[in-house]
């Protein structure tokens, strides 16, 4: 006994093709939306990690940047005790102490003729030199000044940089404000 169908084949095979067609259109549709799926989670994984690692970047900048400016600040520091260092020993191979240095100029100054700033420098070949500036009531009086300066035999090379009248006034005349460097010659034993 066999079935009798009443429906055409080609209408059979075509609905039976239509199944097919939806069975694997379904198939590639789900595969598509997995695939689609999958590559969303990676980049949304990559992008977390990207920000991960962007975040843990800048956190290492921002150390390294501390880092580099603790660094710098030492460094200075550093620097700056080389400096006071390298006056000391220049200090120290010459045999002058600061105090008999400032006890000479107490010798040599007069009573027109006064300090402002005195500065000690180290050049590189252990010389050691003297800034000082002041002020004095009259060129004659910083000419007796320079001239003490220059016969005493601890300051050599004095040279006057700059000399001008100052705005300053006391009584009644203008002050002259002056620079004068000099080398500190070493001490003889």
């Amino acid at each position: 006994m066999r079935d009798i169908n009443l429906i055409p084949g080609e209408i059979l095979e075509r609905l039976s093709l239509i199944r097919h067609l939806l069975l694997w259109l379904c198939c590639l549709v789900s595969v598509a939306a997995f695939i689609m799926a999958a590559q969303v989670y990676q980049k949304r994984m990559v992008y977390w990690e990207t920000q991960d690692r962007q975040g843990a970047i800048k956190d290492v900048e921002a150390t390294l940047a501390k880092l580099t400016g603790d660094i710098r600040k030492e460094q200075k520091e550093l620097d700056f005790a080389r400096r006071e260092q390298l006056q000391l020993v220049s200090l120290i191979e010459q045999r002058r102490s600061y105090p008999s240095v400032l006890a000479k100029l107490a010798d040599i100054m007069n009573d027109q003729t006064w300090l402002q700033q005195l500065a000690f420098n180290t050049a590189s070949d252990r010389t050691l030199h003297l800034g000082l500036m002041g002020y004095s009531y009259s060129h004659e009086a910083l000419g007796t000044f320079i001239q003490r300066l220059s016969s005493e035999p601890m300051f050599r090379l004095v040279v006057l940089k700059s000399v001008q009248e100052s705005k300053q006034q006391l009584l009644g005349s203008a002050l002259v404000q002056f620079q004068i460097e000099c080398d500190i010659a070493k001490e003889k034993l």
